[in-house]
């Protein structure tokens, strides 16, 4: 049933829609170091660009927001008018991020997914994204997994790709 529901699955509708759509990247994982100022080149709002290139799905835009204590928060456009679980509407993303040995850093954050009106608004699973990236030059860079789970934890669906982003500033 997995395989059947992830072949259903339209490159621009994964595109307007999860968070591969959300967006996020996979490293091999280091130790965290402890936070500290070195945190404040991260801590603040981004204006990002996802770019999904495993399977190539092509781009979107998301709001990225690094708070103290390795909070983070993720959004992009609500509503997935083709998902393989059909229309969608997928919630912010929450999660966590922290620092990882020589200078970069990674983040988890999880999107709920129901049905879209004009359905009863079901759950219908969650869109897990992973972020590893670095910041330069007061811009972010790195690579994202997304991986689409139903409601029962089965994985449905993964892409892979890349984020871009800027800080947003008075």
């Amino acid at each position: 049933m997995v395989e059947k529901v992830a072949c259903m699955i339209t490159r621009k509708g994964l595109l307007t829609g999860s968070a591969a759509a959300g967006a996020a990247a996979l490293a091999t994982a280091s130790p965290a170091l402890a936070h500290g100022d070195d945190d404040d080149e991260l801590v603040g709002s981004w204006y990002g660009r996802v770019t999904a290139d495993d399977p190539a799905l092509g781009a979107f835009e998301e709001l990225i927001s690094f708070h103290r204590d390795g909070i983070v928060t993720d959004a992009h456009r609500l509503y997935l008018p083709a998902t393989p679980f059909g229309p969608l509407l997928e919630t912010s993303g929450h999660g966590a991020w922290k620092r990882v040995r020589g200078g970069g850093y990674t983040a988890f954050f999880r999107f709920l997914l129901q049905q879209a009106p004009p359905s009863a608004g079901a759950a219908v699973g969650t869109d897990n994204v992973r972020l590893n990236f670095r910041v330069v030059r007061g811009r972010i860079t790195g690579r994202f997994e997304s991986q689409i789970k139903d409601t029962s934890g089965a994985l449905v669906f993964t892409a892979t790709g890349a984020i871009a982003a800027e800080r947003i500033t008075a």
